[in-house]
């Protein structure tokens, strides 16, 4: 089973980045993965933002389960435009999925190398299963050894555990807060986690009982459903008393990662956090993954784009020889991995073969290329960072 922490690229549902509700937000998510270099591209014909709960589970390096997602809080008419049907999703990653047909969203799947947590929900969504061999099916079709069902929240629709709990590793097991809960709820959350042998680790949480224009729950408070890819956390942020408690904490936890704090309330406000929008998985190859668009924008405005922002004085002649040779490359490697070390390279040797001698500072050559780059992601052309070679 891949875990997180093995991951090393991300998705979202290209929704995300047009939804003007969210623009705030996604600024300043991209922002973070920008800068720590993050590689993320975007799932099109997604009919809402949550794409961990319609998208295959990832197995093993090249082995993908697919379970079919028929949500019932999707089934009235109040919410049936948001059901994403998964034969029309599409992304630009190859991979072979195996269909298996048993109703699960893919949030109420939280897994490490061997083992999977689940609400009982599972249960409710499958009854022509009997428990006992509802997770035989499962144990063989995810190749792992334990299988766990928990309690569904009372008041959560979705019946998700990645709201509830996270794996820090493979004996310990971060729970969130619950006392707040009813006592008999309780006795049984306890009971079930007894029975999972791990180490159980409370985690912060915080209850606000708000709720959204469509009469949900909020997730505010919900912290345990951080993004984990690579040795980043993505950790979400609400405005709450408690959000310096939860940060610190999982910084303790977690001391070989990079935490990183992003404002959520706008998704959180829709009912899911950073968990739930992203759909991480581990690539071989970044090829397909950082493929390049096939075609630049307008030249004029890339330009007006990149002069607004230099901050040196730069000659439209010396401008137009890198912005040229910048287009050559990426006509010329388009679907390729090409990393932004390797453009600038390419420049280099370009400028040195056309002129008598490089006047242009490297300083100039790599701050132009980076505009150029910062441009196409601000217009949504490009969708993701460039991999370092």
């Amino acid at each position: 089973m891949i875990v997180d922490a093995e991951t090393n690229g991300v998705y979202f549902s290209n929704l995300i980045k047009k939804d003007v509700r969210y623009s705030s937000f996604w600024k300043r998510l991209t922002s973070v993965l920008l800068e720590k270099k993050i590689c993320y591209n975007y799932i099109e014909n997604t009919r809402d933002i949550w794409c961990r709960d319609y998208m295959p589970i990832q197995i093993g390096v090249d082995k993908f389960i697919q379970f079919d997602y028929f949500p019932d809080y999707y089934l009235s008419p109040k919410h049936i435009a948001k059901l994403t049907i998964q034969s029309d999703v599409r992304l630009n990653y190859p991979m072979e999925v195996k269909n298996v047909k048993l109703v699960i969203d893919g949030g109420n799947i939280v897994k490490s190398d061997s083992c999977v947590i689940l609400t009982e929900k599972v249960l409710k969504d499958n009854p022509t299963y009997n428990k006992t061999t509802l997770i035989s099916i499962l144990k063989k079709e995810l190749e792992i050894e334990n299988i766990y069902l928990i309690p569904q929240l009372p008041y959560d629709i979705t019946g998700h555990a990645d709201g509830m709990v996270r794996f820090l590793d493979e004996s310990n097991l971060l729970v969130a807060d619950y006392s707040k809960e009813s006592k008999s709820w309780r006795a049984k959350m306890d009971k079930a986690l007894e029975k999972t042998g791990l180490n159980i680790i409370r985690f912060p949480a915080a209850t606000t009982n708000e709720k959204n224009e469509d009469g949900d729950y909020t997730a505010k408070g919900v912290y345990i459903n951080f993004m984990h890819i690579e040795n980043y956390i993505l950790f979400p942020q609400f405005g709450l008393d408690m959000d310096d408690i939860a940060l610190d904490y999982t910084k303790e936890l977690y001391p070989h990662c990079e935490v990183i704090p992003i404002d959520s309330s706008e998704i959180a406000k829709d009912g899911g956090v950073l968990n739930c929008i992203s759909w991480n998985i581990q690539v071989t190859t970044k090829t397909a993954f950082c493929s390049l668009p096939k075609s630049l924008p307008c030249r004029e405005e890339q330009e007006i784009y990149v002069f607004s922002k230099l901050d040196f004085y730069f000659s439209t002649f010396d401008y137009m020889l890198i912005a040229d040779e910048f287009q050559r490359i990426w006509d010329e490697h388009t679907g390729e991995l090409i990393g932004d070390a390797d453009i600038k390279k390419q420049i280099y040797r370009f400028l040195e073969r056309s002129l008598d001698k490089n006047y242009i500072p490297q300083y100039y050559v790599d701050r132009t290329v980076d505009l150029i780059l910062e441009y196409l992601e601000s217009i949504g052309q490009y969708g993701f960072p460039l991999c370092e070679n």
